[in-house]
């Protein structure tokens, strides 16, 4: 029988004593009311055993959904999850309960797929995962940091990767149909003849798959600049992987295991108000090893190594818009005529062009800064080397806010000031980061109601990146002891309670203590209560610490992001009807504290205040106010005025805005030969604090405030859901096996509100009336139903044929949404019609979700 989707908690043997009669010559547990022999790893079901809450998604559902990246799966089937970008552009985050990705750790064979942040832009570490190569995905909520260290604050994510085989054996198939989806896949285990037989194996992998993607942003979401040029185009996404694993059965009880993988994501990363082309490349070489033996029969070791060193390539080509020319700009017979404080938009200079006999063009500098190595000054202006002429000047005009073509702008503002996002090996450069460590622990059973585990952990990492970016060599290292107290008391019989605490010591950010508790009581008839709370903590990326840019802007203060959660359940675990079922209603309760965020040096140090440094602009009573939003940086701030650090320069500080979230869970789970269903609701209240409340209205095309506070919500509420958090979602899975040939399955998912926020110069617009001009915006309220139709032939049903089917219904919705981009690259902004203080200098708009669409695949299996 398949093992289906599970939505609440692992019954764990022990509590089954009452149906030992019954089934005396099984060996089982139940996750989530369906029994499981073989994909539960002993983590799981010992954790579920004291009290967390682990749901665990098999093999078999992973292939009924025929995902193509693990986005797809996560959204599809991890209970209250929130995909952050989007899956089809090469870049997402997972998100559970309410929370950021800074508090979702993702595992992979213990490997932490977790960014740790590039000088060029975020590297997505999810992308890597291979949902072809996935045995099983466990998912433990509540803090897990004790075990699996920082950045688990609301839960853990644990991916399982296929095992190689004691005998030949392999699946390779071809998957193709919507948006010039093609792909061709495979996996082949081979028995290695050395030991005994089945002793050493080995699993070769490997997978090509290319799609042109469905158009992620809808024409009328582009600055007119960027349609001139090409930007509305198709999303073409590249996923290449190449690997082997290698298990070794030591012993009856000892097994260890060994990976390399290389994977490569090419994708396009461009936006409706940034660049017209924007492709990326993205390479994942990782390494991976694990030793699980039971010593005796008391004592069992995991220990789990990694290393990984992700790396990015961008290509950015911008579009390059004239700029108003400077009073400096002109012709020096005619300077003393132009207004003294120059020509705040095109039309005053074109006027001012056509009385004085000039042409009516403008320039792209020296405001607007080419960063090109190749490029030569020559009196402010810049000279094009190859035919010794200037850019834009009144000796070559073209016309305001036109865009002359591409030009490559992003350059290494820390390092050489070289340019970074070109073409080719001349002026692009990589970027990345190398992340390695290992996780001991050792579970040593003293009584048949005591057991203790123990564990040691090490995790660092360092930027790998070219130095052009000029990142300062350090290296952000933790080392972690921790302890597990887990009682399985005599004293009431079915309660199991487990007392942990950890110790990191860590390097370049404060060392950090962090606790948790849990608990599971076994009732008759098979009720059960569960419960936990603890700590966990956020760890710094390398940009964070201040290790971006030649100078340590390094905040001595800096704490890491802090997070409390408490998770409670009840439920039941039974039979029915010739098969298994769960039903659990669960609460949780989080609060996120000590939130990371960059300030200006200027903005927050009282040193910089303008009154009394020629290197401030900012009022001192404005920085006073600034200081009460976060733990002043006091120590950096000394240390950055002595050595006359400019203002404009940054400092990660903590916030003090709290993030709280709570929210209740309801799982229902059934199991059956013919039937497996599974439906989860989540509702969760994410609360921010909200940047608009208390703000006074201002007129739309206007910077003066109004006599009222901005109307409606988001001037009134102090707190506000946080954004791309929805309200409630509800998912499931219904799969239908009538013959062992045949299965039919859907995997609808109701979300309910989720909100996308006008930044606060726009939310305070307001028209004539008082009305605000542009709302924030609600992308949530839709229904996807997907479906999947399987088909065994052959003697040993080694013929797989799947029919897959997205959003059947054809629901338009977004995956995620722009409260409120600028336009400053489009033509009304260039010539200076519109600024920040109109509402036409924004624009909303969505990543579309898929439409309508179907694609068929064949497998192979021998």
């Amino acid at each position: 029988m398949a093992c289906t989707t599970c939505l609440c908690s692992i019954l764990p043997t022990a509590a089954l004593a009452q149906q030992a009669n019954a089934r005396a010559d099984e060996d089982f547990i139940i996750v989530e009311g369906v029994r499981v022999t073989e994909e539960v790893t002993e983590t799981a079901a010992e954790l579920a055993e004291f009290g967390t809450q682990v749901q665990v998604i098999s093999s078999d559902e992973i292939l009924t959904g025929g995902f193509t990246n693990f986005g797809e799966l996560a959204a599809g089937l991890i209970r209250g999850a929130n995909v952050g970008y989007s899956p089809d552009e090469g870049e997402f985050t997972i998100r559970i309960d309410g929370g950021t990705d800074r508090d979702t750790l993702l595992l992979v064979d213990g490997v932490p797929y977790f960014d740790r942040s590039s000088p060029s832009e975020d590297l997505w570490p999810a992308t890597a995962i291979d949902p072809r190569m996935i045995s099983s995905v466990e998912i433990f909520r509540g803090g897990q940091s004790l075990y699996f260290g920082s950045n688990g604050g609301l839960g853990v994510v644990s991916v399982r990767s296929k095992d190689p085989e004691a005998e030949l054996a392999g699946q390779i198939g071809i998957y193709g149909g919507s948006f010039r989806t093609r792909e061709i896949y495979g996996n082949v285990s081979v028995p290695l003849p050395i030991g005994e037989e089945g002793e050493h194996a080995l699993l070769v992998f490997g997978r090509s798959y290319e799609t042109d993607s469905n158009i992620l942003f809808n024409r009328e979401a582009f600055a007119d600049t960027l349609l001139e040029l090409g930007g509305f185009r198709k999303y073409p996404y590249s996923f290449n992987n190449i690997g082997l694993r290698y298990m070794w059965r030591a012993a009856p009880d000892v097994t260890f295991r060994a990976g390399f993988q290389l994977a490569t994501i090419d994708f396009e990363d461009t936006f409706p108000d940034q660049s017209p082309y924007a492709p990326n490349r993205t390479e994942f070489p990782i390494f991976n090893a694990s030793l699980d033996a039971r010593l005796n029969d008391r004592m069992r070791l995991e220990v789990e190594g990694h290393y990984q060193a992700p790396s990015l390539l961008n290509t950015e080509l911008d579009p390059l818009v004239c700029s108003i020319p400077r009073v400096a700009d002109l012709p020096a017979n005619v300077r003393s005529l132009a207004p003294s404080g120059g020509f705040t938009t095109a039309t005053a200079f074109e006027n001012f062009a056509r009385a004085n006999g000039l042409p009516t063009g403008c320039v792209t500098n020296p405001q607007f800064n080419f960063g090109r190595a190749n490029v030569q000054a020559r009196e402010g202006i810049y000279i094009n080397p190859a035919n010794g002429l200037p850019y834009g000047t009144i000796a070559n005009p073209f016309p305001i806010g036109h865009p002359m073509g591409f030009v490559i702008q992003s350059v290494a503002s820390f390092g050489t000031g070289v340019p970074i996002k070109g073409i080719g090996d001349v002026d692009r450069f990589k970027s990345g980061y190398i992340d390695h460590g290992a996780n001991a622990r050792i579970y040593y059973d003293w009584t048949d109601w005591l057991q203790t585990v123990i564990g040691v952990q090490n995790t660092s990492y360092t930027d790998n990146s070219d130095e052009v970016f000029g990142v300062r060599d350090v290296t952000l290292r933790s080392n972690g002891i921790y302890g597990d107290l887990r009682l399985d008391l005599p004293v009431l019989e079915g309660l199991n309670i487990s007392l942990a605490g950890r110790q990191d010591f860590n390097s370049n950010f404060a060392d950090e203590f962090i606790w948790k508790a849990s608990g599971r009581l076994e009732l008759p008839a098979g009720f059960y209560v569960r419960g936990g709370g603890g700590t966990s903590y956020s760890a710094p990326k390398i940009d964070e610490i201040g290790a971006y840019g030649p100078l340590a802007n390094v905040n001595p203060g800096l704490e890491s992001q802090s997070v409390e959660t408490y998770n409670f359940g009840t439920g039941i675990n039974g039979e029915i009807a010739m098969g298994t079922f769960n039903i659990e209603l669960g609460y949780f309760d989080t609060a996120i504290t000590n939130q990371f965020g960059d300030r200006s040096v200027g903005a927050v140090c009282l040193e910089y205040a303008r009154e009394t440094n020629p290197l401030g602009t900012v009022a001192r009573d404005e920085i006073v106010r600034n200081r009460a939003l976060i733990i002043p940086p006091d120590a950096f701030c000394a240390t950055a005025a002595a050595a006359n650090l400019g203002s404009n320069q940054s400092v990660a500080v903590n916030t003090l805005a709290r993030q709280d979230i709570k929210g209740y869970t309801i799982d229902l789970a059934f199991d059956t030969e013919m039937v497996q269903f599974d439906l989860s609701f989540t509702k969760n209240d994410s609360l921010e604090l909200n940047p608009v409340f208390g703000l006074l209205a201002r007129r739309d095309g206007t910077t003066a405030n109004l006599s009222f506070v901005t109307p409606g919500p988001a001037g009134a509420n102090e707190t506000r859901q946080s954004a791309e958090r929805p309200e409630w979602s509800a998912s499931g899975l219904i799969t239908f096996t009538p013959t062992d040939r045949l299965t039919v399955a859907f995997n609808p998912r109701y979300q309910g509100p989720e909100w996308a926020y006008a930044p606060a110069g726009l939310a305070r617009l307001v028209d004539a009336d008082g009305n605000r001009v542009v709302e924030d915006v609600n992308f949530g309220n839709y229904f996807v139903m997907n479906a999947s139709i399987q088909y065994l032939l052959g003697e040993n049903l080694e013929h797989r044929f799947m029919v897959r089917l997205v959003n059947l219904f054809d629901e338009e919705y977004f995956e995620r949404y722009s409260g409120g981009s600028t336009l400053q690259i489009s033509r009304a902004a260039v010539r200076g019609e519109l600024g920040p203080q109109n509402s036409g200098y924004y624009r909303q708009y969505g990543w579309n979700g898929k439409p309508r669409s179907a694609w068929v695949q064949y497998e192979y299996r021998f």
